[in-house]
């Protein structure tokens, strides 16, 4: 069993411990300041000093009691059991880790009290948490969740604390913790004065002042939300505000009206859109009524512009039975779409591809490509295959 040290002070960043045994990609040693990859928060990482030899640590695993530190260099031959070992964890890193983890049990446990909803699962990483939570929320509810943490996070200092109790000791206070109990003799709890009550085994700061502001920077389906903290959060936040100030000013109104008019921009381009998919229909269904040419049975139609293929697939119908339809977008690209069970629209377009050299594929109905060279008249070229 390797000790944990880094229960006891998680600020601390070198130590003095005894190689135990040694695996295939790395080491266990009988104690460590190296949180493991575990309860969805990363490993930390750093350097082991052992015979004047220095090993990176890339990654650090637990393997039941044991915790595995993950070298990176070859060292079969340099390590031996029971050596000597000077370990330095990146004291960054497990900064950054510590206030990610801390600022999820504070969000966690701020939406689980303004709003009864659950956490269903959380990534810890380098200043960057992604939670997701058990029910949806809209975007007030967010602004609200937001205000409150930032304030526990820069102005309202909370104490975090950690204690081990037994689990039948956990178990009598169940209805005050806001996760499961882990089943194990001993049980850490991880209490933030006032607010949480949790299991977890984690790295933590001993303040939420500590965290600073939290930027959120993705919030999907309503119950997806990632965000930033640290140096990542005040790099989005004045890269976000610069851009938003230069897009206000590009469009000549004040930051403050910029969501009101972004709105009426949107639904204005909304209606735009609408009003192109009707023109599209009805410029096809004019297409459809007269073909380019009629090679025997064949007619051929060329579409000579950008296109909407959900939208020309819409309209095959109003072609006639007998037709292969050519389109030619922009960037020398081309689609074929054969209604003629005579013709392979694939076999046409892997024609095409090795007279003009460029790749794509497709089946006997529809088939699309991209050439190197475009031919001069791309529907004389099809012309003459089809002979």
């Amino acid at each position: 069993m390797t000790e944990k040290l880094y229960w006891d002070n998680a600020y601390r960043t070198k130590f003095t411990a005894k190689v135990k045994l040694i695996y295939e990609k790395g080491v266990i040693l009988d104690k460590t300041l190296f949180y493991p990859e575990s309860g969805n928060q990363a490993s930390d990482v750093g350097n082991l000093k052992i015979k004047d030899e220095e090993f990176n640590v890339i990654k650090v695993t637990k393997n039941a009691d044991y915790i595995i530190h993950h070298i990176s260099s070859e060292f079969k031959n340099k390590i031996n059991i029971g050596d000597v070992v000077e370990g330095e964890i990146d004291w960054d890193n497990r900064n950054g880790i510590m206030k990610a983890h801390t600022s999820q049990h504070i969000f966690s446990a701020v939406i689980k009290n303004k709003y009864n909803i659950g956490t269903n699962r959380a990534i810890i990483n380098y200043e960057d948490v992604f939670l997701q939570i058990s029910q949806e929320i809209d975007y007030d509810q967010l602004s609200e969740i937001l205000t409150e943490v930032n304030k526990i996070y820069t102005t309202n200092n909370l104490k975090v604390n950690a204690k081990i109790i037994s689990y039948k000791e956990a178990e009598e206070i169940s209805k005050k913790i806001r996760s499961a109990i882990a089943n194990e003799s001993q049980v850490r709890l991880i209490e933030i004065k006032g607010l949480d009550l949790v299991c977890c085994g984690g790295t933590h700061v001993k303040n939420s002042t500590e965290i600073g502001p939290i930027f959120i920077y993705d919030f999907k389906k309503g119950t997806d939300i990632r965000y930033v903290i640290g140096n990542k959060a005040l790099e989005m936040y004045s890269k976000t505000n610069s851009d938003l100030i230069e897009l206000a000013n590009e469009i000549n109104t004040p930051l403050n009206k910029f969501k009101e008019l972004l709105k009426k921009r949107l639904k204005f381009f909304e209606n735009l859109q609408e009003k192109h998919k009707e023109l599209s229909y009805k410029l096809l269904s004019s297409i459809s009524k007269l073909p380019v040419k009629l090679i025997d049975d064949i007619s051929l139609f060329y579409i000579g512009f950008d296109v909407d293929i959900k939208i020309l697939n819409k309209s095959l119908e109003n072609f006639p039975p007998n037709s292969l339809i050519i389109v030619q977008f922009e960037g020398n690209k081309i689609r074929l779409l054969s209604l003629n069970e005579m013709i392979d629209s694939n076999k046409l377009m892997q024609e095409l591809i090795r007279k003009f050299n460029g790749k794509g594929g497709g089946n006997s109905k529809s088939a699309q490509g991209f050439l190197k060279k475009m031919p001069e008249n791309l529907l004389s070229e099809i012309e003459l295959l089809l002979s």
